[in-house]
Protein backbone atom coordinates (compact mmCIF):
# COMPACT_ATOMS: atom_id res chain seq x y z
CA UNK A 1 0.00 0.00 0.00
CA UNK A 2 1.17 3.52 -0.92
CA UNK A 3 2.00 6.16 1.73
CA UNK A 4 -0.82 7.86 1.03
CA UNK A 5 -3.55 5.15 1.38
CA UNK A 6 -1.05 4.05 4.52
CA UNK A 7 -1.64 7.60 6.37
CA UNK A 8 -5.28 7.81 5.71
CA UNK A 9 -5.94 3.89 6.82
CA UNK A 10 -3.81 4.88 9.93
CA UNK A 11 -6.07 7.60 10.89
CA UNK A 12 -9.21 5.91 9.88
CA UNK A 13 -8.38 3.27 12.14
CA UNK A 14 -7.45 6.19 15.04
CA UNK A 15 -10.94 7.32 14.54
CA UNK A 16 -12.65 4.05 14.11
CA UNK A 17 -11.45 3.37 17.71
CA UNK A 18 -12.32 6.56 18.93
CA UNK A 19 -15.87 6.61 17.73
CA UNK A 20 -15.29 9.51 15.42
CA UNK A 21 -17.30 7.74 12.77
CA UNK A 22 -17.63 10.70 10.58
CA UNK A 23 -14.21 11.31 10.69
CA UNK A 24 -13.24 7.86 9.83
CA UNK A 25 -15.52 7.34 7.19
CA UNK A 26 -13.47 10.65 5.62
CA UNK A 27 -10.33 8.93 6.38
CA UNK A 28 -11.09 5.48 5.40
CA UNK A 29 -12.46 6.84 1.69
CA UNK A 30 -9.74 8.69 0.77
CA UNK A 31 -7.54 5.38 1.76
CA UNK A 32 -9.85 3.38 -0.66
CA UNK A 33 -9.90 5.99 -3.37
CA UNK A 34 -5.87 5.81 -3.25
CA UNK A 35 -6.12 2.08 -3.60
CA UNK A 36 -8.75 -0.32 -3.09
CA UNK A 37 -8.91 -1.79 0.70
CA UNK A 38 -8.03 -4.76 2.18
CA UNK A 39 -11.73 -6.72 2.78
CA UNK A 40 -10.87 -6.44 7.01
CA UNK A 41 -10.56 -2.38 6.68
CA UNK A 42 -13.49 -2.28 4.39
CA UNK A 43 -15.86 -4.12 6.78
CA UNK A 44 -14.78 -1.10 9.38
CA UNK A 45 -15.31 1.31 7.04
CA UNK A 46 -18.75 -0.33 6.18
CA UNK A 47 -19.76 -0.26 9.80
CA UNK A 48 -18.75 3.11 10.35
CA UNK A 49 -20.63 4.14 7.98
CA UNK A 50 -23.46 2.15 9.10
CA UNK A 51 -23.37 3.61 12.68
CA UNK A 52 -23.34 7.41 11.63
CA UNK A 53 -26.22 6.56 9.21
CA UNK A 54 -24.86 7.22 5.94
CA UNK A 55 -27.30 3.86 4.82
CA UNK A 56 -26.64 3.89 1.41
CA UNK A 57 -22.82 4.35 1.52
CA UNK A 58 -23.10 1.15 3.61
CA UNK A 59 -24.97 -0.63 1.98
CA UNK A 60 -22.75 0.02 -0.66
CA UNK A 61 -19.69 -0.86 1.12
CA UNK A 62 -21.25 -3.69 2.77
CA UNK A 63 -22.05 -5.60 -0.91
CA UNK A 64 -18.25 -5.18 -1.49
CA UNK A 65 -17.23 -7.11 1.33
CA UNK A 66 -19.90 -9.87 0.96
CA UNK A 67 -18.43 -10.33 -2.57
CA UNK A 68 -15.33 -10.30 -1.44
CA UNK A 69 -16.01 -13.01 1.16
CA UNK A 70 -17.41 -15.36 -1.13
CA UNK A 71 -14.63 -14.87 -3.57
CA UNK A 72 -12.17 -16.16 -0.83
CA UNK A 73 -14.96 -18.74 0.57
CA UNK A 74 -15.34 -17.37 3.89
CA UNK A 75 -19.08 -18.08 3.55
CA UNK A 76 -19.76 -18.12 6.98
CA UNK A 77 -18.64 -14.36 7.55
CA UNK A 78 -20.47 -13.65 4.41
CA UNK A 79 -23.37 -14.69 5.89
CA UNK A 80 -22.75 -12.16 8.90
CA UNK A 81 -22.25 -9.74 6.14
CA UNK A 82 -25.52 -10.60 4.60
CA UNK A 83 -27.32 -9.64 7.71
CA UNK A 84 -26.22 -6.42 8.12
CA UNK A 85 -26.92 -5.72 4.62
CA UNK A 86 -30.43 -6.76 4.82
CA UNK A 87 -30.62 -4.68 8.17
CA UNK A 88 -29.40 -1.69 7.07
CA UNK A 89 -31.98 -1.83 4.09
CA UNK A 90 -34.88 -2.75 6.69
CA UNK A 91 -34.01 0.08 8.65
CA UNK A 92 -34.25 2.28 5.84
CA UNK A 93 -37.44 1.28 4.75
CA UNK A 94 -36.59 -0.37 1.66
CA UNK A 95 -38.54 -3.25 3.17
CA UNK A 96 -38.73 -4.95 -0.78
CA UNK A 97 -35.12 -4.44 -1.12
CA UNK A 98 -33.96 -6.17 2.02
CA UNK A 99 -36.62 -9.50 1.12
CA UNK A 100 -34.72 -9.77 -2.82
CA UNK A 101 -31.44 -9.37 -1.25
CA UNK A 102 -32.18 -12.36 0.98
CA UNK A 103 -32.54 -14.60 -1.76
CA UNK A 104 -29.97 -13.61 -3.27
CA UNK A 105 -28.15 -14.13 -0.34
CA UNK A 106 -29.69 -18.05 -0.29
CA UNK A 107 -29.51 -18.96 -3.68
CA UNK A 108 -25.20 -17.82 -3.21
CA UNK A 109 -24.74 -19.12 0.20
CA UNK A 110 -26.52 -21.97 -0.68
CA UNK A 111 -27.03 -24.30 2.82
CA UNK A 112 -24.74 -22.35 4.60
CA UNK A 113 -27.64 -19.65 4.54
CA UNK A 114 -29.87 -21.94 5.74
CA UNK A 115 -27.88 -23.06 8.55
CA UNK A 116 -26.36 -19.31 9.64
CA UNK A 117 -27.44 -18.15 12.65
CA UNK A 118 -27.23 -14.44 11.47
CA UNK A 119 -29.61 -15.58 8.84
CA UNK A 120 -32.14 -16.85 10.73
CA UNK A 121 -32.57 -13.50 12.65
CA UNK A 122 -34.55 -12.18 9.79
CA UNK A 123 -36.85 -15.11 9.92
CA UNK A 124 -37.60 -14.89 13.03
CA UNK A 125 -38.34 -10.86 12.85
CA UNK A 126 -40.79 -11.77 10.20
CA UNK A 127 -42.66 -14.58 12.13
CA UNK A 128 -42.87 -12.23 15.13
CA UNK A 129 -43.96 -9.06 12.57
CA UNK A 130 -46.55 -11.85 11.42
CA UNK A 131 -47.86 -12.52 15.15
CA UNK A 132 -45.89 -16.11 15.43
CA UNK A 133 -44.26 -15.35 18.40
CA UNK A 134 -44.22 -19.00 18.80
CA UNK A 135 -42.37 -19.77 15.80
CA UNK A 136 -40.05 -16.64 16.49
CA UNK A 137 -38.94 -17.86 19.80
CA UNK A 138 -37.65 -20.77 18.64
CA UNK A 139 -36.06 -19.45 15.99
CA UNK A 140 -34.44 -17.19 18.48
CA UNK A 141 -33.66 -20.00 20.60
CA UNK A 142 -31.71 -21.53 18.08
CA UNK A 143 -29.45 -18.80 17.42
CA UNK A 144 -28.44 -18.01 21.43
CA UNK A 145 -27.74 -22.12 21.15
CA UNK A 146 -26.04 -22.56 17.92
CA UNK A 147 -24.39 -18.77 17.66
CA UNK A 148 -20.95 -17.64 18.68
CA UNK A 149 -19.93 -14.28 19.47
CA UNK A 150 -22.35 -11.54 18.55
CA UNK A 151 -24.87 -12.99 17.47
CA UNK A 152 -25.75 -14.44 20.32
CA UNK A 153 -26.34 -10.88 22.40
CA UNK A 154 -28.36 -9.73 19.56
CA UNK A 155 -30.67 -12.71 19.17
CA UNK A 156 -30.93 -12.52 23.25
CA UNK A 157 -32.37 -8.57 22.45
CA UNK A 158 -34.95 -9.89 19.84
CA UNK A 159 -36.18 -12.77 22.21
CA UNK A 160 -36.81 -10.41 24.70
CA UNK A 161 -38.53 -8.20 22.91
CA UNK A 162 -40.39 -10.75 21.38
CA UNK A 163 -41.80 -12.60 24.55
CA UNK A 164 -42.66 -8.95 26.34
CA UNK A 165 -45.04 -7.95 23.48
CA UNK A 166 -46.61 -11.59 23.51
CA UNK A 167 -47.35 -10.26 27.33
CA UNK A 168 -44.44 -12.81 28.86
CA UNK A 169 -42.71 -10.36 30.93
CA UNK A 170 -40.49 -11.85 33.61
CA UNK A 171 -38.92 -14.24 30.72
CA UNK A 172 -38.91 -11.20 28.39
CA UNK A 173 -37.21 -9.35 30.96
CA UNK A 174 -34.66 -12.30 31.78
CA UNK A 175 -32.98 -12.75 28.06
CA UNK A 176 -32.56 -8.61 28.28
CA UNK A 177 -31.01 -9.10 31.11
CA UNK A 178 -28.72 -11.94 30.10
CA UNK A 179 -27.87 -9.41 26.77
CA UNK A 180 -26.96 -6.55 29.33
CA UNK A 181 -25.17 -8.94 31.00
CA UNK A 182 -22.95 -9.78 27.92
CA UNK A 183 -22.26 -6.03 27.06
CA UNK A 184 -21.10 -5.03 30.58
CA UNK A 185 -18.57 -8.02 30.71
CA UNK A 186 -16.79 -7.30 26.98
CA UNK A 187 -16.85 -4.86 24.05
CA UNK A 188 -19.41 -5.24 21.92
CA UNK A 189 -19.22 -3.43 18.24
CA UNK A 190 -20.75 0.02 17.52
CA UNK A 191 -23.22 -1.99 15.35
CA UNK A 192 -24.37 -3.99 18.35
CA UNK A 193 -23.71 -1.96 21.27
CA UNK A 194 -26.83 0.46 20.85
CA UNK A 195 -29.02 -2.63 19.75
CA UNK A 196 -28.65 -4.06 23.19
CA UNK A 197 -28.71 -0.66 25.50
CA UNK A 198 -32.46 -0.16 22.84
CA UNK A 199 -33.62 -3.39 23.39
CA UNK A 200 -33.12 -3.17 27.32
CA UNK A 201 -34.37 -0.09 27.89
CA UNK A 202 -37.26 -0.41 25.43
CA UNK A 203 -38.17 -4.11 26.78
CA UNK A 204 -38.17 -2.65 30.26
CA UNK A 205 -40.48 0.33 29.49
CA UNK A 206 -42.49 -2.29 26.99
CA UNK A 207 -42.78 -3.93 30.64
CA UNK A 208 -43.55 -1.16 33.18
CA UNK A 209 -40.37 -2.38 34.93
CA UNK A 210 -39.15 1.48 35.08
CA UNK A 211 -37.20 0.72 38.08
CA UNK A 212 -34.50 -2.08 35.75
CA UNK A 213 -35.26 0.74 32.44
CA UNK A 214 -33.82 3.66 35.01
CA UNK A 215 -30.86 1.56 35.85
CA UNK A 216 -30.22 0.61 32.11
CA UNK A 217 -30.83 4.06 30.82
CA UNK A 218 -27.97 5.46 33.26
CA UNK A 219 -25.73 2.39 32.11
CA UNK A 220 -26.21 3.83 28.73
CA UNK A 221 -26.11 7.35 29.13
CA UNK A 222 -22.41 6.79 30.58
CA UNK A 223 -21.77 5.10 27.05
CA UNK A 224 -23.34 7.89 25.28
CA UNK A 225 -21.42 10.75 26.94
CA UNK A 226 -18.07 8.62 26.36
CA UNK A 227 -19.12 9.18 22.63
CA UNK A 228 -17.60 12.58 20.34
CA UNK A 229 -20.78 12.52 17.71
CA UNK A 230 -24.51 11.49 18.97
CA UNK A 231 -25.70 11.74 15.47
CA UNK A 232 -27.20 8.63 13.12
CA UNK A 233 -29.87 6.51 13.30
CA UNK A 234 -28.36 3.83 15.94
CA UNK A 235 -27.80 6.35 18.88
CA UNK A 236 -30.74 8.49 17.95
CA UNK A 237 -32.52 5.35 18.51
CA UNK A 238 -30.97 4.95 22.10
CA UNK A 239 -31.70 8.58 22.70
CA UNK A 240 -35.74 8.36 22.32
CA UNK A 241 -36.03 5.74 24.73
CA UNK A 242 -33.33 8.49 27.26
CA UNK A 243 -36.06 11.41 26.45
CA UNK A 244 -39.10 8.80 27.06
CA UNK A 245 -37.38 8.16 30.99
CA UNK A 246 -36.57 11.43 31.08
CA UNK A 247 -40.25 12.79 30.74
CA UNK A 248 -41.44 9.88 33.23
CA UNK A 249 -39.44 11.32 35.80
CA UNK A 250 -40.64 14.56 35.17
CA UNK A 251 -37.96 16.75 33.69
CA UNK A 252 -40.00 17.93 30.71
CA UNK A 253 -37.55 20.57 29.42
CA UNK A 254 -34.55 18.05 29.41
CA UNK A 255 -36.88 15.36 27.54
CA UNK A 256 -38.06 17.91 24.45
CA UNK A 257 -34.72 19.03 24.18
CA UNK A 258 -33.29 15.74 24.01
CA UNK A 259 -36.04 14.44 21.56
CA UNK A 260 -35.97 17.50 19.69
CA UNK A 261 -32.52 17.14 18.88
CA UNK A 262 -32.52 13.61 17.48
CA UNK A 263 -35.66 14.95 15.01
CA UNK A 264 -33.24 17.20 13.66
CA UNK A 265 -30.24 14.94 13.76
CA UNK A 266 -32.79 12.81 11.37
CA UNK A 267 -33.57 15.34 9.48
CA UNK A 268 -33.67 13.58 5.59
CA UNK A 269 -33.59 10.03 6.86
CA UNK A 270 -35.99 7.35 6.30
CA UNK A 271 -37.15 4.67 8.59
CA UNK A 272 -39.07 3.24 11.51
CA UNK A 273 -36.21 4.75 14.18
CA UNK A 274 -37.07 8.18 12.41
CA UNK A 275 -40.93 7.73 12.96
CA UNK A 276 -40.51 6.47 16.70
CA UNK A 277 -38.56 9.47 17.35
CA UNK A 278 -41.31 11.98 15.77
CA UNK A 279 -43.82 9.99 17.96
CA UNK A 280 -41.89 10.44 21.40
CA UNK A 281 -41.68 14.15 19.94
CA UNK A 282 -45.48 14.65 19.30
CA UNK A 283 -45.80 13.03 23.08
CA UNK A 284 -43.64 15.26 24.72
CA UNK A 285 -45.60 18.77 23.12
CA UNK A 286 -48.84 17.04 23.80
CA UNK A 287 -48.58 16.87 27.07
CA UNK A 288 -47.17 20.62 27.20
CA UNK A 289 -50.15 21.82 25.43
CA UNK A 290 -48.26 22.77 22.08
CA UNK A 291 -51.07 21.12 20.11
CA UNK A 292 -50.07 22.18 16.53
CA UNK A 293 -46.50 21.27 16.99
CA UNK A 294 -47.19 17.93 18.57
CA UNK A 295 -49.67 17.11 15.40
CA UNK A 296 -47.33 18.14 13.13
CA UNK A 297 -44.95 15.45 15.07
CA UNK A 298 -47.35 12.72 14.77
CA UNK A 299 -47.58 13.62 11.15
CA UNK A 300 -43.76 13.10 10.61
CA UNK A 301 -44.53 10.03 12.55
CA UNK A 302 -46.94 8.50 10.19
CA UNK A 303 -44.73 9.88 7.37
CA UNK A 304 -42.44 7.27 8.68
CA UNK A 305 -45.05 4.86 8.96
CA UNK A 306 -45.00 4.78 12.50
CA UNK A 307 -47.92 4.59 14.09
CA UNK A 308 -49.74 7.59 15.92
CA UNK A 309 -51.64 5.95 18.56
CA UNK A 310 -53.02 6.48 21.36
CA UNK A 311 -50.42 9.95 21.25
CA UNK A 312 -53.11 11.63 18.59
CA UNK A 313 -56.10 10.75 20.06
CA UNK A 314 -55.04 11.86 23.14
CA UNK A 315 -53.81 15.28 21.20
CA UNK A 316 -58.02 15.23 19.80
CA UNK A 317 -59.23 15.00 23.74
CA UNK A 318 -57.54 17.98 24.91
CA UNK A 319 -58.89 19.73 22.15
CA UNK A 320 -62.67 18.58 22.81
CA UNK A 321 -62.79 16.68 19.57
CA UNK A 322 -64.46 13.97 21.68
CA UNK A 323 -65.80 11.78 19.15
CA UNK A 324 -62.63 11.93 16.90
CA UNK A 325 -60.49 10.74 20.11
CA UNK A 326 -63.15 8.07 20.29
CA UNK A 327 -62.89 7.52 16.93
CA UNK A 328 -59.33 6.75 16.64
CA UNK A 329 -58.31 5.19 19.56
CA UNK A 330 -61.04 2.05 18.60
CA UNK A 331 -59.77 1.83 15.28
CA UNK A 332 -56.37 1.35 16.66
CA UNK A 333 -57.67 -0.96 19.16
CA UNK A 334 -58.62 -3.28 16.07
CA UNK A 335 -55.23 -3.53 14.66
CA UNK A 336 -52.85 -3.71 17.30
CA UNK A 337 -51.74 -7.71 18.57
CA UNK A 338 -49.48 -6.80 20.46
CA UNK A 339 -50.26 -7.60 24.46
CA UNK A 340 -48.06 -4.72 26.01
CA UNK A 341 -49.42 -2.16 23.00
CA UNK A 342 -53.19 -3.10 23.59
CA UNK A 343 -52.51 -2.18 27.33
CA UNK A 344 -51.26 1.65 26.19
CA UNK A 345 -54.43 1.54 23.93
CA UNK A 346 -56.57 0.37 27.17
CA UNK A 347 -55.55 2.88 29.58
CA UNK A 348 -56.35 5.51 26.82
CA UNK A 349 -59.36 4.40 26.19
CA UNK A 350 -60.42 4.01 28.97
CA UNK A 351 -59.66 8.04 29.41
CA UNK A 352 -61.60 8.85 26.39
CA UNK A 353 -64.81 6.91 26.47
CA UNK A 354 -65.41 7.77 30.39
CA UNK A 355 -64.88 11.76 28.67
CA UNK A 356 -67.64 11.00 25.78
CA UNK A 357 -69.99 9.16 28.82
CA UNK A 358 -69.77 5.90 26.81
CA UNK A 359 -69.43 4.11 30.37
CA UNK A 360 -69.93 0.81 28.48
CA UNK A 361 -67.16 0.90 26.50
CA UNK A 362 -65.33 1.57 29.56
CA UNK A 363 -66.02 -1.17 31.16
CA UNK A 364 -65.26 -3.55 28.21
CA UNK A 365 -61.58 -1.58 27.97
CA UNK A 366 -60.76 -2.31 31.89
CA UNK A 367 -62.47 -5.53 31.40
CA UNK A 368 -59.53 -6.77 28.46
CA UNK A 369 -57.01 -4.63 30.77
CA UNK A 370 -57.70 -6.68 33.86
CA UNK A 371 -57.61 -9.96 31.68
CA UNK A 372 -54.30 -9.23 30.02
CA UNK A 373 -52.79 -7.70 33.08
CA UNK A 374 -53.51 -10.39 35.57
CA UNK A 375 -51.16 -12.62 33.85
CA UNK A 376 -48.61 -10.09 34.69
CA UNK A 377 -48.44 -8.41 38.55
CA UNK A 378 -45.99 -6.24 38.32
CA UNK A 379 -46.14 -3.10 40.09
CA UNK A 380 -46.71 -0.83 37.64
CA UNK A 381 -49.28 -2.81 35.61
CA UNK A 382 -51.35 -3.43 39.35
CA UNK A 383 -51.04 0.74 39.75
CA UNK A 384 -52.80 0.79 35.86
CA UNK A 385 -55.61 -1.45 37.03
CA UNK A 386 -56.18 0.47 40.10
CA UNK A 387 -56.58 3.11 38.12
CA UNK A 388 -58.66 2.36 35.30
CA UNK A 389 -60.58 0.81 37.85
CA UNK A 390 -61.03 3.64 40.37
CA UNK A 391 -61.91 6.55 37.52
CA UNK A 392 -64.57 3.76 35.90
CA UNK A 393 -66.08 3.68 39.74
CA UNK A 394 -65.92 7.46 39.76
CA UNK A 395 -67.96 7.69 36.43
CA UNK A 396 -70.50 5.22 37.81
CA UNK A 397 -71.20 7.86 40.89
CA UNK A 398 -69.36 4.90 43.29
CA UNK A 399 -66.76 7.41 44.85
CA UNK A 400 -66.68 5.88 47.78
CA UNK A 401 -65.84 2.63 45.76
CA UNK A 402 -63.32 4.58 43.78
CA UNK A 403 -61.25 5.66 46.18
CA UNK A 404 -59.49 2.70 47.71
CA UNK A 405 -58.31 1.65 44.10
CA UNK A 406 -56.98 5.52 43.34
CA UNK A 407 -54.97 5.49 46.75
CA UNK A 408 -53.46 2.16 46.25
CA UNK A 409 -52.55 3.68 42.38
CA UNK A 410 -51.01 6.98 43.79
CA UNK A 411 -49.07 5.36 46.22
CA UNK A 412 -47.28 2.94 43.55
CA UNK A 413 -46.51 5.83 41.41
CA UNK A 414 -45.13 7.52 44.56
CA UNK A 415 -42.69 4.61 44.83
CA UNK A 416 -42.40 4.40 40.77
CA UNK A 417 -41.80 8.33 41.54
CA UNK A 418 -42.83 9.86 38.28
CA UNK A 419 -44.69 13.16 39.07
CA UNK A 420 -47.31 13.46 36.30
CA UNK A 421 -49.30 9.98 36.99
CA UNK A 422 -49.34 11.04 40.43
CA UNK A 423 -50.41 14.72 39.67
CA UNK A 424 -53.42 12.78 37.75
CA UNK A 425 -54.68 10.76 40.42
CA UNK A 426 -54.56 13.78 42.45
CA UNK A 427 -57.10 15.47 40.19
CA UNK A 428 -59.48 12.07 40.42
CA UNK A 429 -59.10 11.46 44.41
CA UNK A 430 -60.38 15.35 44.69
CA UNK A 431 -62.71 14.26 42.41
CA UNK A 432 -63.79 11.60 44.61
CA UNK A 433 -63.62 13.73 47.31
CA UNK A 434 -65.57 16.36 46.22
CA UNK A 435 -68.92 13.94 45.49
CA UNK A 436 -68.23 12.88 49.35
CA UNK A 437 -69.03 16.28 50.04
CA UNK A 438 -65.28 16.66 51.62
CA UNK A 439 -63.97 20.07 50.33
CA UNK A 440 -61.01 20.13 52.33
CA UNK A 441 -59.83 16.75 50.99
CA UNK A 442 -60.39 17.77 47.50
CA UNK A 443 -58.51 21.39 48.12
CA UNK A 444 -55.81 19.28 48.97
CA UNK A 445 -55.61 17.03 46.32
CA UNK A 446 -56.63 19.90 43.80
CA UNK A 447 -53.55 21.36 44.83
CA UNK A 448 -51.37 18.90 44.63
CA UNK A 449 -52.07 18.49 41.13
CA UNK A 450 -51.98 22.29 40.11
CA UNK A 451 -48.06 22.53 42.09
CA UNK A 452 -46.93 19.76 39.95
CA UNK A 453 -49.11 19.94 36.51
CA UNK A 454 -47.38 23.82 37.21
CA UNK A 455 -43.89 22.70 37.07
CA UNK A 456 -43.76 19.79 34.55
CA UNK A 457 -45.91 22.52 32.12
CA UNK A 458 -48.52 20.28 31.76
CA UNK A 459 -50.76 22.83 30.49
CA UNK A 460 -53.93 21.33 29.21
CA UNK A 461 -54.27 19.55 32.61
CA UNK A 462 -54.10 22.83 34.20
CA UNK A 463 -56.80 23.73 31.70
CA UNK A 464 -58.82 20.58 32.37
CA UNK A 465 -58.23 21.57 36.57
CA UNK A 466 -59.24 24.51 36.25
CA UNK A 467 -62.83 23.39 34.60
CA UNK A 468 -63.03 20.68 37.21
CA UNK A 469 -62.40 22.97 40.56
CA UNK A 470 -63.99 26.08 38.65
CA UNK A 471 -67.25 24.09 37.02
CA UNK A 472 -69.63 26.48 34.63
CA UNK A 473 -68.63 28.35 31.50
CA UNK A 474 -64.65 27.81 31.35
CA UNK A 475 -64.29 31.22 29.24
CA UNK A 476 -66.24 33.27 32.07
CA UNK A 477 -63.66 31.16 34.69
CA UNK A 478 -60.80 32.48 32.86
CA UNK A 479 -61.74 35.68 32.33
CA UNK A 480 -60.40 35.36 28.80
CA UNK A 481 -56.89 34.34 30.17
CA UNK A 482 -54.67 31.44 28.71
CA UNK A 483 -53.44 28.35 30.94
CA UNK A 484 -49.99 29.77 30.91
CA UNK A 485 -51.48 33.23 31.88
CA UNK A 486 -53.30 32.01 34.39
CA UNK A 487 -49.56 29.95 35.38
CA UNK A 488 -48.42 32.81 35.69
CA UNK A 489 -50.93 34.95 37.66
CA UNK A 490 -50.73 32.07 40.41
CA UNK A 491 -46.52 32.87 40.54
CA UNK A 492 -47.43 36.47 40.61
CA UNK A 493 -49.70 35.28 43.45
CA UNK A 494 -47.03 33.39 45.10
CA UNK A 495 -44.30 36.76 44.59
CA UNK A 496 -42.46 35.67 42.09
CA UNK A 497 -40.50 38.50 39.94
CA UNK A 498 -40.66 37.76 36.60
CA UNK A 499 -37.06 36.58 36.42
CA UNK A 500 -38.26 34.00 39.00
CA UNK A 501 -41.56 33.22 36.86
CA UNK A 502 -39.10 32.44 33.25
CA UNK A 503 -36.87 30.39 35.11
CA UNK A 504 -39.92 27.93 36.97
CA UNK A 505 -41.70 28.04 33.67
CA UNK A 506 -39.01 27.74 31.00
CA UNK A 507 -40.00 31.05 29.36
CA UNK A 508 -37.82 34.09 28.57
CA UNK A 509 -37.84 36.95 30.55
CA UNK A 510 -38.97 39.19 27.14
CA UNK A 511 -42.10 36.51 27.10
CA UNK A 512 -42.95 36.66 30.79
CA UNK A 513 -43.18 40.43 30.92
CA UNK A 514 -45.31 39.89 27.27
CA UNK A 515 -48.05 37.24 29.62
CA UNK A 516 -47.93 39.68 32.47
CA UNK A 517 -49.10 42.72 30.11
CA UNK A 518 -51.58 40.47 29.08
CA UNK A 519 -52.83 39.55 32.15
CA UNK A 520 -53.09 43.15 33.17
CA UNK A 521 -55.42 44.08 29.89
CA UNK A 522 -57.91 41.25 30.44
CA UNK A 523 -58.23 42.06 33.89
CA UNK A 524 -58.60 45.38 33.62
CA UNK A 525 -56.26 46.58 36.07
CA UNK A 526 -52.74 48.41 36.46
CA UNK A 527 -50.37 46.49 38.89
CA UNK A 528 -49.19 42.84 40.39
CA UNK A 529 -51.17 43.33 43.15
CA UNK A 530 -54.63 44.17 41.37
CA UNK A 531 -54.21 41.52 39.64
CA UNK A 532 -54.25 39.08 42.49
CA UNK A 533 -56.75 40.45 44.39
CA UNK A 534 -58.96 40.54 41.28
CA UNK A 535 -58.27 36.52 40.54
CA UNK A 536 -58.88 35.66 44.64
CA UNK A 537 -62.25 37.74 44.15
CA UNK A 538 -63.39 36.08 40.99
CA UNK A 539 -61.46 32.67 41.95
CA UNK A 540 -59.21 32.34 39.11
CA UNK A 541 -56.80 31.08 42.20
CA UNK A 542 -57.55 29.98 45.33
CA UNK A 543 -55.57 31.61 48.39
CA UNK A 544 -55.46 27.63 49.57
CA UNK A 545 -52.95 27.06 46.66
CA UNK A 546 -50.76 30.11 47.20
Amino acid sequence: MGSVATTHLIRAREFHLASRWEEACAEYAAADAAEPLAVEDLASYAEAAQVSARGDEAVELLHRVFDLRVQADQLDEAAEVAFWVWWVLVNSNQVVEAGGWLQETTRVLGPVAAASPWLRCPEAMMQATRGDHARAGELLGSVVQDGQGEVVPWALCMWGQTLIEEGRLSEGLERLEEAMSILRRRRLSPRVTPWVYCAGVRGSCLARDFTRARAWSRSMAGWLDSLSSLGGAYLGNCRIYRSRLMCLDGAWPDALQEIAEVCGDLEGYTGWICGHAFYQLGEVRRLRGERAAAEAAYLRAAEHGCPTQPGLALLRLADGEVSAASAGVRRALTEVISKVDRLDLLKAAVTIYLEAGDVEAARGAVAEFEEIAGEQATPVIEAETATIRGALALAEDDPGRALPFLRRAVGAWQEQETPYEVATLNVLIGQACRALDDEDGARIEFTAARETFTRLGALPDLARLDAIVFPGDATSNTHGLSPREIEVLRLIAKGRPNRAIASELHLSERTVHRHVANIFTALDVDSRTAAVTYAIKHRLIEVGML
